[in-house]
């Protein structure tokens, strides 16, 4: 998304701004100037609420929106909560999008994961290997539910004219990434591992 076309005061609404993703996209926003950020914790908006979030587009009528929030995690998490990942991401990512279309917003941009491709998919991954093989099972509640965050974007595209583009951020960890030692995805599950571990002898 090339923000140097947005006017620095226009009003940007970045969606789960506490997570990795979005707490990334936060600061780069503000390294480039951009203060009128709207950011909200679950506790201020509910995004599983369709009518919270539409008070709240109606409220405050974001000019650009980006779609960071999601329940995430990793397999164990995915494996444990299936009904929770799809249903949570549904409904996050259907009333965000419906309520910035509704609202008039200029441009919204749903980010993805690499999980929504085929388990099997040629490396590097083309963008045409959507949908075309059967998803690793063991996050397909979270991929099928980002799956369809994407075709939304583009079904308001062609329906609506919407400006909703969708990039898929892939194999991040960092800031703010979710290091619970079970829930968690393999990367930071492993630095938390790493920081907890106690020096052996022959380390020293």
């Amino acid at each position: 998304m090339d923000l140097t076309p947005i006017d620095k005061s226009a009003t940007v609404f970045v969606s789960g701004h506490r997570g990795l993703v979005g707490s990334a996209v936060v600061r780069k926003l503000r390294s480039l100037g951009y203060a009128n950020l709207l950011l909200r914790t679950h506790s201020e908006l509910d995004l599983t609420s369709q009518s919270s979030v539409d008070a709240f587009f109606a409220a405050h009528k974001p000019r650009y929106v980006i779609l960071a929030a999601a329940k995430v995690g990793g397999i164990h998490a995915n494996n444990t909560y299936p009904a929770d990942f799809i249903t949570v991401n549904l409904q996050i990512q259907t009333n965000v999008i419906t309520s910035a279309f509704k609202h008039n917003a200029l441009k919204l941009l749903f980010l993805g994961s690499s999980c929504i491709y085929p388990k099997f998919a040629p490396q590097p991954i083309p963008e045409s290997a959507l949908l075309t093989a059967p998803l690793e099972p063991t996050n397909e509640w979270y991929a099928i539910a980002k799956i369809a965050g994407i075709k939304m974007c583009q079904a308001f595209r062609i329906q609506h004219s919407f400006d909703a583009i969708s990039a898929m951020p892939t194999n991040l960890y960092g800031p703010n990434d979710n290091f619970h030692p079970e829930n968690s995805h393999v990367l930071p599950a492993l630095l938390r591992r790493f920081h907890e571990a106690k020096t052996t002898k022959w380390l020293k």
